[in-house]
């Protein structure tokens, strides 16, 4: 079918389909979106918790646990070892489905009375507060994390990722400290898009360098000071001098910033792509509107989804082929709509089930097939109560389209939706999406985050006792900006250890503050279209002069491409080819 533009039915704005996505859904036979690819990608995210963690009681033993699910949750909530036990049977809450009633109502009902699991946190160590993660040792606050030891306060800590702190997609790294997307490094703070370096101060886009401080697009170099080479002697001098007080480092980021625009940028972060386009993005083909995302060819619209394979819409995935509309799964094919399923085949949305194929419509199932709404069924029976749901489902415009909204177990604001699309408490209740009013706490603060030590030297033991209270609560704008601040926080031993380490200061807010700061770094997952910013000698608004020729000359560079870089922004974005003759 040739390309079409269609109104969202949410937000009410038009957007396209392609000829491949009509491909794609008469292949799984679902009929077209109705919702845009922005909209379906938040509903997916107010889904997803992945950081509001509550104390509350397990529903069956009685324990106090940490759970994304508060106290007040209409359905009962066990700890993890108890949900993955025998304690209790999903097929006890088995149903008829009713053709007088639309699917979602039903399925919603379903959902309010089974066991739903505490958190996600498989085969950890000492880190209780960790969630969607797995394989780690001693850490602390994080999420999306795997195969990590020793880390805190941060998401996308990935495998061989060791004693760091507030971070955001870092891979095989140790001893960091506010890093975005950095891979094989050790020793960092404040970088971004660092890969195989070594003690680097306030960098970005450097790859093989060591011993640099505040340089941008450098590669093998060592003993760069704000890009000029110096003597090792005198760096050390330099880096020796640096008092690494707040009001230093904060100076310190202020100039970055500010030279950072005067550099030519990629216009994706990633490599390796093949007919794709996206952001952070690496070893794909024919990926169309793609972040974070890995090994992956035949796709569309995914965030955070590694090694798939003909698929569309899918958030937080590891590992899918031939799936439509799936949040926090992993090793799935053949299926439609799934929420928190791992080892699933043929399967129909479902949510919280592990290890099953041919279900429709369940919840907290185990190892089992040929079920709807958690009820058995004979593999003929099954097949023929399906087809008639997902014809009544067509009748409803319900077929195709992922859970709703209204049906989330979460509020707008514990979700990860509020991380990447953030709202007031107005404007979301205005757009019919549920929200948390939570309760005022009243710490009884022993200091506030002005009174800190101004460097981790003068920082004792004595900090780990203070009740600190978070230095966005003195200013009324940062607190809109801040709708989950903890208002309070305390420093654990873990974490006063990395700060001298790394010889910085104690921070000032609390970590949901730091996180919300950290996310506003990133580039938003929107692309627009643009062409090269290099003109010939240098950049188009006259900032930079290259050091090299190019395949064009003298003249404009003609390739045009789509960018997570908005047309107003100040940065210089070049193609592949501009950037690496620059930059190689």
């Amino acid at each position: 079918m040739p390309f079409e533009t269609r109104t969202c039915q949410n937000c009410q704005n038009p957007f396209s389909i392609e000829p491949e996505d009509f491909e794609f859904y008469e292949k799984i036979k679902v009929p077209p979106p109705t919702w845009c690819p922005e909209c379906r990608y938040r509903r997916r995210l107010l889904d997803r918790n992945e950081w509001s963690l509550y104390r509350r009681k397990c529903d069956l033993t009685g324990e106090a646990i940490i759970s994304i699910y508060r106290e007040d949750a209409p359905f009962p909530v066990y700890k993890q070892e108890v949900w993955r036990s025998d304690a209790w049977d999903p097929l006890a809450y088995d149903r008829d489905f009713d053709f007088s009633r639309s699917f979602f109502e039903q399925y919603h009902e379903l959902r309010q009375v089974v066991q739903h699991l505490a958190l996600v946190n498989s085969n950890s160590v000492n880190s209780e507060y960790s969630n969607q993660s797995q394989d780690n040792k001693d850490c602390y606050w994080v999420s999306a994390t795997g195969g990590s030891e020793k880390c805190m306060y941060g998401n996308w800590f990935q495998p061989g990722s060791y004693f760091s702190a507030d971070c955001y997609m870092i891979e095989k790294s140790e001893q960091c400290y506010e890093c975005i997307n950095c891979g094989k490094c050790h020793t960092c703070v404040w970088c971004e898009d660092c890969f195989d370096c070594d003690s680097m101060d306030f960098s970005i886009d450097c790859i093989g360098c060591s011993n640099c401080f505040g340089c941008i697009g450098l590669r093998n170099k060592r003993y760069h000071y704000f890009n000029q080479p110096i003597s090792k002697e005198e760096y050390e001098k330099r880096v020796a001098e640096f008092d690494w007080s707040r009001e230093s480092i904060a100076r310190v980021r202020e100039k970055l910033a500010e030279r950072a625009i005067k550099f030519p940028r990629k216009y994706y972060h990633g490599r390796k792509i093949n007919r794709s386009s996206g952001d952070y993005v690496m070893n794909t083909e024919d990926l169309r509107s793609a972040f974070n995302c890995r090994e992956t060819e035949d796709c569309a619209y995914l965030q955070d989804a590694w090694r798939m394979k003909d698929c569309l819409d899918s958030t937080e995935i590891l590992q899918a082929e031939r799936s439509y509309e799936l949040q926090g799964c992993a090793y799935t094919s053949n299926s439609v709509a799934l929420r928190s399923c791992w080892t699933m085949s043929f399967c129909y949305y479902c949510d919280m089930c592990f290890s099953c194929d041919n279900r429709f419509g369940c919840f907290g199932l185990r190892q089992k097939q040929y079920c709807i709404l958690n009820k058995q069924y004979s593999k003929e029976e099954y097949a023929r109560l399906k087809d008639r749901i997902i014809a009544h489902m067509k009748e409803t415009g319900e077929w195709g389209e992922y859970f709703p909204p209204q049906h989330s177990p979460f509020a707008y604001n514990e979700s990860v939706a509020q991380d990447f699309f953030p709202l007031i408490r107005t404007k979301a209740q205005a757009s019919d999406y549920p929200w948390y009013d939570r309760p005022a706490k009243e710490y009884k603060f022993t200091m506030r985050a002005s009174g800190l030590p101004n460097k981790i030297s003068e920082t004792d033991d004595s900090i780990l006792n203070h009740v600190i209270r978070c230095s966005s609560q003195d200013s009324e704008a940062e607190q809109t900006g801040h709708p989950s601040c903890t208002v309070a926080f305390r420093l654990i031993p873990l974490e006063l250890a990395l700060y001298r380490t790394l010889n910085i200061p104690v921070p000032t807010k609390c970590f949901p503050c730091r996180r919300t700061d950290r996310f506003a770094r990133r580039n938003p997952r929107r692309l627009w279209k643009r062409v090269c910013g290099c003109i010939g000698m240098g950049s188009r608004n006259g900032n930079y002069q290259n050091v090299s020729s190019h395949f064009h000359g003298s003249d404009h560079c003609p390739n045009e491409f789509e960018t997570s870089y908005a047309p107003d922004w100040k940065e210089i974005v070049y193609c592949e080819s501009c950037y690496q003759s620059e930059v190689a």
